[in-house]
């Protein structure tokens, strides 16, 4: 009697390690981060038995960093992924080169070599350029205007930081490498590919831009003021006023300024004869300013009078009004034959060999 009561302390009723077996495997049947895991092990295990079939047959190169990705449809997601199954292999006892497989069935686990770090990559379907997700996230934040890291890909970003304080965001942000073809018309990319390649909790930058890009945004020219706003949400200017129309008031430094050719006001004249007369016979400070875009050799949109730089690329320039027009003389672009030529009739050239580097 008394070893009955000793032993019931240690007693396991008969399958019980049955149903532990079971219940392990049923959950990782319905986990859904387990599930997410093994199928990416199935895929890059699929990617890695290609690879080893046939060694040419490694995937198709990035456009911009030129090494070999693996096209998936959701490029963010997949790296998400891939971080997670190097964070659970980490953590766990196995050795970094084995997982673990548990059958549903319950019968012998499995294990099975690790498949090695897989580059995700994307094709954008309107000019069938091939990029790998790290390089067109940074190419679409270099356009946003935003700091990034290659080496964070597939995470969720903090807070962003700007290249430079108040600089713009370019906005649409096209294909970087059809930018760089001479006479190729950018393609856009659209809100779904940036969704899938910066994920779904790194989209503010983006949306950010894109709401700013449908305003009738406003620089202040005044000196000192940085001021930026939608022209449209600006008071009418007061009646009896000459070319009342364009003139606003900034809601900062509260000095008027004209909407049309985005100088400082200029009464009595209209954006045509103010833009004629010499540049010493101009406001003081539209004067400073034209000497610094001669300096630094900006271009004023033909259409809108925005202010434009190339830092590099071609001088195939989109601008934010969506107007086309050349860098080097100013004159419109016209789009024939599926390319994009300067009107100017100069032999002006779309890419030229120093603006294959960033300015100084």
């Amino acid at each position: 009697m008394g070893n009955c009561m000793t032993n019931a302390g240690s007693f396991e009723p008969p399958g019980q390690a049955a149903v532990g077996r079971f219940m392990e495997a049923l959950d990782d049947q319905t986990d859904p981060t387990k599930i997410a895991l093994r199928v990416a092990r199935e895929r890059a295990a699929a990617a890695e038995r290609r690879v080893s079939a046939d060694p040419t047959s490694v995937g198709p190169k990035c456009s911009v960093c030129f090494k070999h990705c693996q096209p998936v449809i959701n490029p963010f997601q997949s790296a998400r992924i891939q971080r997670m199954m190097a964070d659970v292999s980490d953590e766990s006892d196995a050795s970094d080169s084995e997982i673990e497989e548990v059958p549903v069935d319950g019968g012998p686990r499995k294990k099975h070599t690790a498949p090695k770090t897989v580059l995700h990559g994307i094709q954008l379907t309107s000019c069938k350029h091939y990029f790998c997700g790290p390089c067109l996230a940074q190419a679409i934040y270099n356009r946003l205007h935003v700091v990034f890291d290659p080496e964070m890909y597939g995470t969720t970003l903090p807070p962003s930081v700007p290249i430079t304080p108040g600089g713009r965001a370019d906005f649409p942000v096209s294909c970087p490498t059809c930018q760089v073809k001479p006479g190729e018309q950018p393609v856009e990319i659209s809100d779904v590919t940036a969704k899938l390649v910066l994920g779904d909790t790194n989209m503010n930058d983006w949306n950010h831009a894109r709401f700013l890009s449908t305003l009738n945004l406003i620089y202040c020219p005044h000196k000192g003021c940085d001021e930026s706003f939608d022209a449209n949400d600006i008071a009418p200017a007061p009646s009896g006023v000459e070319h009342a129309q364009t003139l606003v008031q900034c809601p900062r430094c509260r000095k008027t300024l004209c909407t049309s050719c985005k100088s400082v006001w200029h009464d009595k004249l209209t954006c045509e004869q103010y833009q004629a007369l010499p540049v010493d016979e101009r406001n003081p400070e539209d004067v400073a300013f034209a000497n610094l875009a001669k300096q630094e050799k900006w271009r004023r949109c033909p259409k809108c009078s925005a202010m434009v730089e190339l830092k590099f690329g071609c001088n195939h320039i989109t601008c934010v009004c969506q107007h086309h027009f050349c860098y080097t003389c100013g004159a419109d672009f016209e789009h024939k034959g599926g390319r994009y030529r300067c009107k100017g009739g100069l032999g002006c050239k779309v890419w030229e060999e120093q603006n294959l580097l960033a300015r100084d």
